[in-house]
């Protein structure tokens, strides 16, 4: 049996450049998952936080139906919608996510679109 004496100091041997790549991989994600400042399209809204749902899907049982919580106004809110022609919906990341994760339960996700 090997005794370690705990009066002296642990050493260990770590690659600089193991540790230089891992420090930056880690910086790389943290930026990554920040959404700080960052906007969406639609579609990289319904890509990212529903599931790929059909944009119809999408602007019927979220967009339109929870339009008075997320439409951007002196309130609050995430969802600019377009002005019209040539113009587009601007979605804040950021806060999108955060809401979508809080309301997540109050969407129907077995829900289907009406026929006709």
């Amino acid at each position: 049996m090997q005794v370690v004496e705990m009066n002296k100091p642990l050493q260990i041997s770590i690659d600089a450049d193991y540790l230089d790549s891992v420090v930056k991989k880690t910086v790389r994600e943290v930026f990554d998952d920040d959404l700080t400042g960052v906007t969406w399209s639609f579609e990289q809204f319904r890509k990212t936080c529903c599931g790929s749902k059909a944009p119809a899907w999408v602007n019927l049982y979220i967009i339109n139906q929870f339009k008075d919580e997320i439409t951007v106004t002196e309130r609050g809110g995430w969802y600019v919608p377009s002005q019209g022609r040539g113009t587009k919906a601007i979605i804040f990341a950021k806060e999108a996510k955060e809401w979508m994760e809080l309301n997540r339960h109050k969407i129907d996700w077995n829900a289907k679109l009406p026929r006709g």
